[in-house]
């Protein structure tokens, strides 16, 4: 039994799924958007949930493997029913506010027992791909730690007020960015994201603004990006030739339909490979995506890792298959 702890509509999993129906493989999807799997309870033997579209208990300590996809549990997961929680804050909003809010009694206790779960399937099944406890990374700690095992980073600094820039090290041109994940949002058929853009110094000097923590790093002239999927010990990188176009040559998610991105399968060096290995060893990861720039002396520069990224971008151009792959890895624990 494979378990696959995702969110809801989320494509790297539809398709994974695809691969193991194909391989007529006993899986479970749980994600947090769905009342789908309800837990029921936990003991010396097992810890169990109710699956309402199959009528079924299932000890998901029984799974042989688990794929740490995404999220995976929420609150609905808990609830008695699909609707309770509309049901009870409709009574009752001050109850609501000291139940349900971000520091209330019940968000406590289900952040505490979804760790348990979590921790306890982790240690029990023999095939984890990915890890409950690393959905997402601290962007300046996996900087460190990069630099710590002999990857080029560039300069950054965090700064609360306009005037403590360091000009020697940022450089005339430098790039801010979100410290976590940014801002990624709907709103009536509107996306809102948080991109990488490009600053000039000039623009703040004799300037003396108070600001919240912001994270800034020093612009690279790049040649092109590598994005590398790394799923234990094997690398699947590609080139992306982002620097071409004007709209995605600070940040290539700002994707043009009119002049889209050449990317190429590519080959990282096996010193940067050996490199990033250690780096995932010592965050505790066996997969994740990671991005670097090759600059204008083609030296590699780390930039980030994800450990949940989608990887379809880097797949399909260069005919990866990791779909394919992953669900093999699922089904036997190593990559053939």
């Amino acid at each position: 039994m494979i378990l696959i702890f995702t969110n809801e509509n989320d494509l790297s999993t539809i398709e994974v799924a695809k691969r193991l129906n194909f391989y007529n493989k006993e899986f479970y999807i749980i994600n947090p958007e769905e009342n789908i799997f309800k837990f029921l309870y936990l003991n010396d033997e097992g810890i169990f949930f109710y699956n309402r579209e199959l009528n079924k208990e299932i000890n998901l300590l029984e799974a042989t493997s688990c794929w740490w996809r995404r999220t995976g549990l929420g609150i609905k997961n808990f609830l008695e029913t699909e609707d309770s929680y509309e049901n009870f804050i409709s009574k009752d909003h001050n109850l609501e506010k000291i139940l349900y809010g971000k520091r209330s009694i019940l968000n406590s206790e289900f952040i505490a027992l979804k760790n348990y779960i979590f921790n306890s399937i982790y240690n029990k099944v023999k095939i984890n791909l990915g890890h409950p406890e690393l959905f997402g990374l601290n962007r300046l700690t996996t900087l460190d730690l990069a630099k710590k095992h002999g990857l080029k980073t560039p300069f950054f600094e965090v700064i609360s007020n306009t005037k403590h820039f360091n000009k020697s090290k940022i450089g005339k041109k430098f790039v801010t960015k979100a410290i976590e994940n940014g801002i990624y949002h709907l709103v009536e058929g509107k996306s809102y994201y948080t991109y990488t853009e490009l600053q000039n110094i000039n623009d703040f000097i004799n300037t003396n603004i108070d600001i919240f923590p912001s994270l800034v790093m020093n612009f690279i002239e790049k040649k092109y990006e590598i994005r590398s999927f790394y799923i234990e010990g094997h690398f699947y990188s590609m080139a992306i030739f982002s620097q071409s176009n004007k709209q995605t040559e600070v940040d290539f998610r700002k994707y043009s339909e009119e002049k889209p991105n050449r990317n190429e399968p590519f080959k990282l060096p096996t010193k940067i490979e050996t490199k990033l290995k250690k780096l995932f060893k010592e965050i505790g990861l066996n997969t994740g995506s990671v991005d670097l720039i090759v600059n204008k002396q083609d030296d590699f520069i780390f930039l980030e890792i994800n450990p949940v990224g989608q990887y379809g971008m880097t797949s399909e151009p260069c005919n990866y298959n990791l779909d394919d792959i992953i669900a093999k890895y699922l089904i036997n624990g190593r990559i053939s």
